[in-house]
Formats: C-alpha cells, sequence, structure tokens
C-alpha cells in the first residue's frame, strides 16, 4: 500500500473512531441530561394519622401547610390501607404486595424477609434507576419489633438507602397526663396501653422535638447539592401514642371546647366481632375529661406535624426544586378517637381503614383537585415510578394511578381491600363498606350514603340481601375482580 493511500485509510478510521466517540458522548450527555431532569421524589409518611386535616374538611384541626400542599395536588377523599396497623401497612407500600401474599398481618413479622426473591422494594427500585435514597424518621419498623428479624433482612433494609439522616431531638421536658383512675386487672403493668395511654405538652421547642428535628435535618439537606434526582423518604411520629407536641399547638386546642364523638346506644350490638382490649381499654380507664384530652393532644399532634410539612416544602420552594418535585403525603392507618366507643386502630371500620393521602406532580397531575374514586395506598409503588418515567415491575400487585391523577373522576376500581388478617377482611366501594369476620355469617354492611359514621349494619337486613351477596362475591374474589375499567 502506497503511503498516500494508507494515510487517507488512517484518516477515515480516524475519523470514524472520533465520531463514534462524539456519539458516545452525546449519548451519555443525553442520558445524564434526562436525569437531570427526572423529578425528585419526597416520600412523606406520618404515623397513626386520620385524614383530620382542614383540606378534608375537619372544622376544627389547623393544617394549613397541608392545605395548601393539597391545593397544588389531588387529594384523594376515599384512600384506604390494606391493614391497619402500621408494619404490614407500610411492608404493601414498599413492596407492592398484598398481605395475603406476604403473609405480614402484625407489627412482629419481619416483612423483609418474605419478599420474593429478585423483587425490589420501592427504595431499591429508585435506587437501581439512578436516584439517590435519603431516608429520614420512620418508614419501616425497627428490627426490634420482628420477632423472626435476622442479619440478611437487615442488609437488605440498608442496601434501600445511600444516606440516613440524623435528626437530633431531646427528651420530653414536660411529665406526660396519665388517667387518673388506677389501672385496669387485666392490664399489665408493661402492656403497650399501659405504657403509651400518655399525652401532653412536651416542653420543647419545634426543633427540639422528633419531629421537628427531623424536618429540619430534611431542609438542610434539600440544600445541599446532589449528582443525582432524589427518593427522599420523610417518616413523622407524633400522631402516634403517647401524644407529645410543644405548648403552643397545645393552646391552639382547649379540651373544653373538643366535642366527644356521639355514639347511639348499644351501637356495637349489631357488630359480630368483639375488639380487644387493645381497642376497649381506653374507652374504660378515660373519664370524659382526658377523653377531651387526649382527643385534643392528637389535635395538636396534628397541627405540629403541619408545621413540620411546611418546613420541607418551604425548602423545596425555596431551592428552586418545586417545579420538578413529586409530593406524596400519605398516612399509615386512620385512628378511632372514641368513635364506636373504640380508640386506636385495628378495626376494620372506617375510622381505621381510612386514611389521608395527597399527591402533588407538577405538569403530570391535576392541581386542586379532589378525587372520590376508592384506592389503595398499595398502588403508591407504581405510581411514583410511572410519574418518574420508570416501568415497575408486572410482578406487582398494584397498579399506576396516573390516570387518576390526570383525571381524578374517571372510573377506577370498585373496591378498596383492607384486612385485619387472613380471614377478617373488608372492602369499600364509593357507597357501601362491606365486611366479613371469617365468612358471610358474620358480616357488616354500612350505607356511606345514609349512614357515613357505620352506625346501623344492615348485613342481615333482608331489604339489602342482595347487595349483601354481591359484596361478598366481590370480596372472596379480591382484588383481581375490580379490576380498572
Amino acid at each position: 500500500m502506497e503511503r498516500r493511500d494508507f494515510l487517507k485509510k488512517s484518516g477515515i478510521f480516524a475519523g470514524a473512531a472520533a465520531l463514534a466517540e462524539m456519539t458516545l458522548l452525546r449519548s451519555s450527555f443525553a442520558q445524564k441530561q434526562q436525569a437531570d431532569r427526572r423529578p425528585d421524589v419526597i416520600f412523606i409518611a406520618i404515623e397513626d394519622i386520620a385524614p383530620l386535616f382542614g383540606c378534608y374538611g375537619h372544622p376544627v384541626v389547623k393544617t394549613p401547610n397541608i392545605d395548601a400542599l393539597a391545593g397544588r395536588g389531588v387529594l384523594f377523599k376515599k384512600a384506604y390501607c390494606q391493614v391497619p396497623i402500621c408494619n404490614p401497612s407500610r411492608a404493601c407500600v414498599s413492596t407492592g404486595l398484598r398481605p395475603e401474599t406476604t403473609g405480614v398481618f402484625g407489627n412482629s413479622t419481619d416483612w423483609r424477609k418474605r419478599i420474593p426473591q429478585g423483587m425490589l422494594t420501592l427504595p431499591d427500585f429508585f435506587r437501581d434507576n439512578g436516584y439517590e435514597t435519603v431516608i429520614c424518621g420512620k418508614i419501616h419498623h425497627h428490627p426490634r419489633y420482628f420477632t423472626d428479624a435476622d442479619e440478611q433482612a437487615q442488609k437488605r433494609e440498608n442496601r434501600m438507602w445511600h444516606k440516613k439522616l440524623k435528626a437530633t431531638s431531646k427528651w420530653n421536658m414536660r411529665p406526660p397526663l396519665t388517667p387518673k383512675a388506677p389501672r385496669p386487672d387485666w392490664l399489665e403493668e408493661d402492656h403497650y396501653i399501659a405504657r403509651s395511654l400518655k399525652w401532653g405538652p412536651s416542653g420543647l421547642k419545634d426543633a427540639e422535638q422528633r419531629d421537628g428535628a427531623i424536618a429540619h435535618a430534611v431542609a438542610e439537606e434539600l440544600k445541599e447539592k446532589h449528582d443525582k434526582p432524589l427518593y427522599m423518604a420523610v417518616g413523622f411520629h407524633a400522631t402516634h401514642y403517647d401524644l407529645r407536641a410543644p405548648d403552643k399547638y397545645f393552646d391552639m386546642y382547649p379540651p373544653d371546647n373538643i366535642a366527644l364523638p356521639n355514639n347511639p346506644p348499644n351501637d356495637l350490638d349489631d357488630v359480630p366481632h368483639k375488639y380487644s382490649t387493645f381497642n376497649t381499654t381506653d374507652d374504660k380507664w378515660l373519664n370524659e375529661k382526658e377523653k377531651r384530652q387526649v382527643i385534643a393532644a392528637y389535635y395538636a399532634c396534628i397541627s405540629y406535624i403541619d408545621t413540620c410539612v411546611g418546613i420541607i416544602t418551604d425548602a423545596i420552594r425555596q431551592t428552586g426544586r418545586e417545579d420538578n418535585t413529586i409530593i406524596c403525603l400519605w398516612g399509615d392507618h386512620g385512628m378511632h378517637l372514641g368513635e364506636h366507643s373504640l380508640w386506636r386502630k385495628l378495626t376494620l371500620f372506617e375510622n381505621a381503614a381510612r386514611v389521608p393521602f395527597i399527591i402533588v406532580a407538577p405538569g403530570q397531575a391535576k392541581s386542586s383537585a379532589v378525587c372520590n374514586r376508592p384506592v389503595e395506598l398499595i398502588d403508591v409503588y407504581p405510581t411514583l415510578a410511572d410519574l418518574c418515567g420508570l416501568k415497575a415491575s408486572e410482578k406487582l400487585e398494584a397498579v399506576s394511578m396516573k390516570p387518576l391523577l390526570e383525571d381524578p373522576a374517571r372510573p377506577w376500581k370498585k373496591a378498596a381491600f383492607t384486612s385485619q388478617s387472613a380471614k377478617n377482611r373488608s372492602l369499600r366501594t364509593e357507597r357501601w363498606r362491606y365486611t366479613e369476620w371469617g365468612g358471610p355469617e358474620n358480616a357488616e354492611l354500612y350505607d356511606h350514603e345514609n349512614d357515613p359514621g357505620e352506625f346501623t349494619n344492615l348485613a342481615r337486613n333482608p331489604k339489602y340481601a342482595a347487595t349483601a351477596a354481591e359484596l361478598s362475591k366481590l370480596l372472596e374474589q379480591g382484588p383481581k375482580a375490580v379490576s380498572i375499567p
């Protein structure tokens, strides 16, 4: 080969190599730009929180920051947890799997060991899709609560997070209020109820108490520069017994002004289930004055959490992230505050199953919209993935709610499912709540159009036999029978 031909061909090869390298660089740059454009996700979980916010129509509780958040997104009026207690509810959200699949119905079962091999949790999914995953506060139960925890499961938990923020708080400065009456004979001194039935002002400043410290730690983290989009999980706690908040929030709710639930006489006589001391002890132990104090304390804790939410949303706005940040605010389950003479959680009434749920997704969801379709928390996982342009696994037992965010009035699932155990199950349609304790022979049926308090059980009323039979069949068929139209 002559020198001229050699140089010519060498030049062609060099040019082709340079072009290939430039194409690769452009592709990498385009991929980085695409990643940079991916929205941040702020995932706010609130423990033991009933939807008692201003934006949900509550006449007393003040929640200006959460109300403002709802004004930017979609508020779900009929959102339901899959199990009305902390650990299994959070497991459903984090796995996109139903409790009947994982077998997780209580707080002592390690959900991390029951995820099928190869399936990713929600934070794992975002981590593996180029997000920086950050946690502050309670998102999952601590392994000390699990009777079957092991080192391997904890390693799986640790892998979910790039970073765990520290939020230093102080012990309460003021002693709590407790029931004046002696502890009931049937209640052991170290029983959870005996230990947790406490309430009152903490004597701390906002930032000194746990949730305030969490909010400020998150706000500071948002000011930092991040090379990847953020998946930030934030867990607030104050509405979990014992009910403590800084003094000024208690000043907002004088107990003498608090109304007690108006339960009909013999309210539970037509309910085919006897609730345990977990739900009934507070009503028997507390006097009327103390009940008002406990409800006021719960309201105070909600308003304190609202302030903490405001700290985070202010930081998002101040750092210029507002137009490219998805915010998902939800509660792990509801709470009884004396309705049906029951307290706490783990019932199959509306009070325990219904949760607050708000999603803000700029450019992808309606703003200041209210959705009245029944929705389920289990669907959070694929929804957040979809909003971020990512495809979640088809093995999830959940669906993306993005279509509902775009059109909150569109047809949706026929019902939302909530279980207390594998045998005790409930479903909620737009009009009805139907519950079975073991089977249709022990059922409850409530008409929410005429009985929103769920006081009159219609399950044995011949007039509603066809409705009860139809809903019993739907409950037996399960979630697959309520597919989206």
